[in-house]
């Protein structure tokens, strides 16, 4: 779901659309913040993927890359899925937040992009679609171990407050993320696949 706000320079000729988790920094998410812990936790995203994509027991279809975008999305080039992610965007809400789910809410929204079908339809992001890839996030974090709150904490840094053509506003947006919560209900296994969530992206987490 293609934004004007985005450098698109990284994308392909061939580009069939991506989807963004966020249409713009929020005006409470500082800028400039950066320590060594969280810029290590970045050679960890990929494993971040595979617990991910472990959890709802699909096969790992996605590749993971550092790309010219404002924060982070879902593409698909030349038939291939991606998850493009601006390195100084997921060290900054790891900063800000000071706990591993936030990254971890990221990635699986876009994968919840990416599995709803989204980054194949025309006609750019939607309010409607956003809330279908919080959901997912929302079941993902729960069946990994996260508590609502932490489910949700992403959003009071990332979600502005009001609707707008392409986003929902922040409290439809945790809505939508308790309701995929709500959905795991049944969180038996969640130790072992949280056990692989790398500590390198946890070294800010105080859970």
């Amino acid at each position: 779901m293609k934004q004007a706000i985005l450098f698109t320079a990284f994308i392909a000729v061939f580009h069939a659309g991506h989807a963004c988790a966020y249409p713009a920094t929020h005006k409470r998410f500082p800028k400039g913040i950066y320590n060594d812990t969280t810029s290590a936790g970045m050679a960890a995203t990929t494993q971040i993927l595979s617990a991910i994509i472990n959890v709802v027991g699909l096969q790992p279809n996605f590749e993971l890359k550092q790309a010219k975008v404002l924060n982070i999305e879902a593409s698909v080039s030349h038939r291939k899925r991606y998850i493009l992610y601006n390195p100084d965007f997921i060290t900054r809400i790891n900063n800000v937040t000071k706990d591993k789910w936030a990254a971890i809410a990221l990635v699986a929204h876009e994968v919840g992009h990416h599995l709803n079908g989204h980054t194949i339809r025309k006609g750019g992001s939607t309010p409607q679609l956003e809330l279908e890839a919080d959901e997912f996030a929302g079941f993902v974090l729960r069946k990994l171990g996260a508590s609502l709150k932490q489910a949700q904490e992403v959003m009071k840094y990332i979600a502005g407050t009001q609707t707008s053509k392409t986003h929902p506003g922040r409290s439809s947006r945790m809505l939508a993320i308790q309701q995929g919560w709500d959905k795991a209900a049944d969180i038996r296994g969640t130790d072992a696949v949280a056990k692989n969530i790398p500590s390198a992206v946890t070294d800010n987490a105080d859970n």
